[in-house]
């Protein structure tokens, strides 16, 4: 059983209600890295964005296809090897996704993602923090909200918060959670 398996069918994460607004009613291309279960592309596709969700789940795959929505353009490939377009983009996700990646990775691509934003478009993602369960696992990157906010240093921060809970994994077992949530807005005068 994938993420994406395990998890379709879902609403949209609570973050990326909440970027949006901070978007406010603008709309256009948004980016969903790490889509999965397609819970937050499909929630921006009844909002009128076209998306483009990436992933390297099969899953991910076979849920497009069932919704064939002509807005709706899929990479079926790691985030790490998709070029971002410049300014492209108004809005992008990438929930619980950059924690799975090493930290040199994390650094190059929270640079493309930043500059694939259009002026005034918002970014939102998670990272995990360094009393999360999984904190320690080779190959992963855990940072506090300051360290979240230094690898977007050409956008504004809106929302760095960082949350401790006990809760559930995807596949229901109890986990420690410490997720710090970020949204980042890139200026309106910046090219």
């Amino acid at each position: 059983m994938t993420y994406a398996s395990l998890r379709a069918g879902r609403g949209p994460n609570a973050l990326v209600v909440e970027a949006l607004g901070v978007l406010g009613g603008v709309r256009g291309r948004a980016l969903d890295v790490g889509a999965g279960p397609l819970n937050d592309t499909r929630f921006l596709l009844e909002l009128g964005f076209s998306v483009e969700a990436v992933d390297t789940d099969p899953c991910t795959l076979a849920l497009a296809a069932e919704w064939r929505h002509p807005r709706l353009r899929v990479v079926h490939a790691d985030v790490r090897d998709v070029p971002v377009a410049a300014g492209a983009y108004s809005f992008m996700v990438a929930i619980h996704v950059l924690p799975f990646l090493p930290r040199a990775d994390v650094r190059r691509v929270a640079a493309a993602l930043a500059g694939g934003l259009a002026a005034g478009g918002v970014l939102c993602c998670t990272f995990f923090g360094p009393e999360d369960a999984w904190a320690g696992r080779p190959g992963r990157t855990f940072l506090r909200a300051p360290e979240a906010g230094a690898l977007f240093p050409r956008l504004e921060p809106v929302v760095l918060r960082e949350d401790r809970y006990d809760g559930i994994d995807a596949r229901d077992e109890p986990k420690h959670w410490h997720v710090v949530r970020c949204v980042f807005r890139r200026p309106t005068g910046s090219a």
